[in-house]
């Protein structure tokens, strides 16, 4: 038996080594020998040929190591562990059936109108439990798992409470999501929620390790994702992120042979998903994913090299999923995707009936009727609670509450330039509370970041709480919301604001949506150098803000002077919500009086200059152009708002304004359509029209991306033109 176990290893990892079988299985070990030395001739500068021999011959002792130590972790399965995850098997198939039939019955209804009862289906994937057996499970400061859409089987074993999956998919109250979301999971006791985007789970956990491995927890975090999801960039990226800092992540691939109608032959050349592994530097195996033992062995073998220090494995599960990608898709799916003959090859190998004859034939269980029975009682009990549930509340705020008090220490001023100040705030923060942290491109190390602002501070408070990150935007942001969701204060710099758009899947649809979905406070910072600098051309140039400004659950904020830039930043690290902080490049070099304590600027507007006739609202760069302009036209004219905050706007602020004066003008740097300058105008419009003698205007960037001749550089700046605005509208 372990002859076969070890040739059905090597024809999948090594089949040059199938003569040399007897000699690996007796030496348990690969043999010194079987893979040549090579010789010490260059392959390029600092390389030579027996470096990259060594590097294979490494990869396949530790593939033959892991192997051995996955077939002793077979054997040292228990009968208590065993029977415990055919008992959870058999509860997932019992749920998923109810789950169906809740859909399919629509009886679930508010005042008349039914719940959607939507779902995903684990039928035939129910050995996955496997997954969780030997994980320190169900609690928040244990290990985590970050299961499937579908994954009922390993967030069972989690949290063995079918009550909760039946009521958070008919949207009654008393779970995290309280209606709000149909995905299953309580961080609380140990899963994280999945999301329809699937990758943002795993950027999460990475964040969550991360935040682990910093506080130095003994905890391991095991995220899964479906095959069609491994095709995803976000997903490559977090892998890889977790790699290089060797994290305590255990990657697994649930291989379903399905993603919605997709065949996974069509989402991949490689002949297995464990084979990507070696790309990242880490080990992989693939496994018969509808056996619970060989499942559980694969993910202890894993988790315990995690646990180990020795960083992620990627583990693929093959496996069939055998209903449709949802309860409503499974019509269409068996009548329009699936492959008679692969569905019928998969339906013989049903992970229950297996594993049920595997535990009658080595006598640990005799009659499984009992524990379907016993499964079908809860599953009944969970029911008849989650449908008397009542219904949850339709208030909820979008925003967390700012835990950590405001801070204004009197303080002395000194000069500082604008990129001083931000690297001030930052120093600041950094020694007064050691949750706060620093990931990005280039910020540690020998550049301090790619204008220099975080320079000297991975010398002073170490590599680790200033992270010098893989070129990643998506990774690094997703990273920062499970570092925040496990108690840290991460503010991330991206290079240049244009590069956010690579990460605008974890912030728009993760970082702005945990509040909102299961209730948890992400207190998170991020750095966009934003706005045009000579030479900037239309890639390092764009003013990002409307990107953001309709995103619920995003703050932004935009200082405008060296003062308010370290005190915004200060205020917006200890927020507890994700704020985008607009650092206007532009600005830089800006020198101008800061307070050098602790000095917080709160979230609201600041009127800068008293008028009586016009009220121009700005933010950034354009304050100083604003201030020129009222300069210009004269004392008591212009009234200048410095906006300071365009998520949540002052619109107490602007409204105030608007009745005093009876003109109003917006002027960003920004594209005009859209922007700032458009919601502000929309709301005067809706709240104070009859205040107005004249039309809102606004004197905005052209609606085209940001030249790099000097010549249309200066024709671009120009179509804002502030003054040019203020008189025709007191004309």
């Amino acid at each position: 038996m372990e002859l076969d176990a070890l040739r059905d290893f090597l024809a999948l990892e090594a089949p040059f080594l199938l003569p040399h079988d007897q000699a690996i299985l007796k030496a348990k070990a690969l043999p010194p020998g079987l893979v040549p030395e090579g010789d010490r001739r260059p392959l390029w500068p600092g390389t030579t040929a027996a470096d990259a021999a060594g590097w294979t011959r490494d990869a396949l002792a530790e593939a033959v190591d892991g192997h051995f130590r996955r077939r002793a972790l077979r054997a040292s399965l228990t009968r208590e562990e065993r029977l415990e995850m055919h008992r959870v098997m058999v509860l997932s198939r019992t749920l998923d059936v109810l789950l169906k039939r809740l859909h399919q019955e629509q009886k679930v209804a508010w005042e008349g109108k039914a719940s959607a009862q939507k779902g995903f289906r684990a039928l035939g994937q129910e050995a996955a439990v496997g997954l969780a057996l030997r994980l320190r499970r169900g609690r928040e400061d244990g290990d985590i798992l970050s299961p499937l859409i579908r994954g009922l089987p390993p967030l069972l074993m989690c949290m063995d409470d079918p009550e909760h999956v039946v009521r958070v998919q008919c949207g009654k109250a008393g779970t995290p999501v309280d209606g709000r979301d149909f995905h299953t999971g309580d961080l609380a006791r140990g899963v994280l929620p999945p999301a329809a985007p699937l990758a943002i789970g795993t950027q999460t956990l990475v964040g969550m390790a991360w935040a682990a491995a910093l506080k130095k927890q003994d905890r391991v975090f095991l995220s899964i994702m479906g095959e069609g999801g491994t095709s995803l960039g976000d997903w490559h990226e977090a892998v890889n992120l977790a790699a290089v800092r060797r994290l305590p992540v255990v990657f697994v691939v649930e291989n379903n042979r399905w993603a919605l109608g997709t065949h996974w032959r069509e989402q991949t050349a490689a002949p297995r998903f464990a084979l990507k592994a070696a790309g990242y530097g880490i080990p992989g195996a693939t496994v018969f994913g509808n056996d619970a033992d060989e499942v559980a062995a694969a993910a202890a073998w894993a988790i315990e090299r995690a646990r180990a220090g020795k960083g992620p494995a990627l583990l693929e599960l093959s496996t069939y999923r055998r209903a449709g990608h949802a309860h409503h898709d499974d019509d269409r799916f068996h009548q329009t995707a699936e492959f008679p003959e692969e569905r019928a090859a998969w339906e013989a190998a049903d992970p229950i009936a297996l594993y049920e004859a595997r535990l009658k034939s080595e006598g640990l269980l005799d009659d499984p009727r009992p524990v379907h029975a016993e499964a079908a009682r809860r599953v009944a009990d969970a029911e008849r609670a989650a449908l008397a549930a009542p219904w949850p509340s339709t208030s909820f705020e979008v925003y967390a509450p700012r835990t950590e008090p405001l801070i204004r220490e009197k303080s002395t001023l000194r000069e500082m330039a604008y990129d001083e100040a931000v690297r001030d705030a930052l120093t600041l923060a950094m020694e007064k509370d050691p949750r706060v942290v620093v990931l990005g491109e280039d910020v540690g190390g020998r550049y301090g970041g790619a204008f220099g602002v975080t320079r000297g501070l991975a010398k002073r408070f170490g590599p680790d709480r200033c992270w010098n990150t893989p070129l990643a935007e998506g990774a690094i942001l997703g990273c920062a919301v499970g570092a925040a969701l496990s108690g840290l204060r991460p503010v991330v710099e991206m290079q240049f604001a244009d590069f956010v758009a690579g990460g605008f899947n974890a912030l728009v649809n993760n970082a702005a949506k945990v509040r909102w979905r299961w209730g948890r406070a992400v207190p998170m910072v991020v750095r966009l150098p934003y706005g045009a600098i000579p030479g900037a051309g239309p890639f390092h140039a764009q003013c990002p803000e409307a990107w953001f400004l309709r995103v619920p659950g995003l703050k932004i904020v935009a200082p405008s002077t060296p003062a308010d830039a370290k005190g915004l930043l200060l205020a917006a690290i200890r927020d507890g919500n994700p704020v985008i902080y607009l650092e206007a490049k532009g600005l830089y070099g800006l020198r101008q009086p800061v307070p050098e304590g602790d000095v917080e600027t709160p979230f609201r507007a600041h009127v800068l200059r008293e008028g009586r006739e016009l009220s121009i609202f700005a933010y950034g760069t354009r304050v100083a152009d604003a201030l020129a302009a009222a300069d210009v036209l004269g004392p008591g004219v212009a009234e200048v708002v410095d906006l300071r905050t365009l998520a949540p706007l002052d619109e107490e602020a602007i409204l105030a304004s608007v009745a005093k004066t009876h003109r109003a003008l917006i002027a960003h740097e920004d594209a005009k359509t859209g922007g700032v300058g458009a919601e502000i105008a929309a709301r005067i419009a809706e709240k104070a029209v009859f205040e107005l003698e004249g039309p809102v205007l606004r004197a905005a960037g052209p609606d085209r991306p940001y030249p790099y001749a000097p010549p249309l550089e200066a024709a671009h700046a120009a179509e804002g033109d502030i003054l040019r605005a203020a008189r025709e509208l007191l004309r």
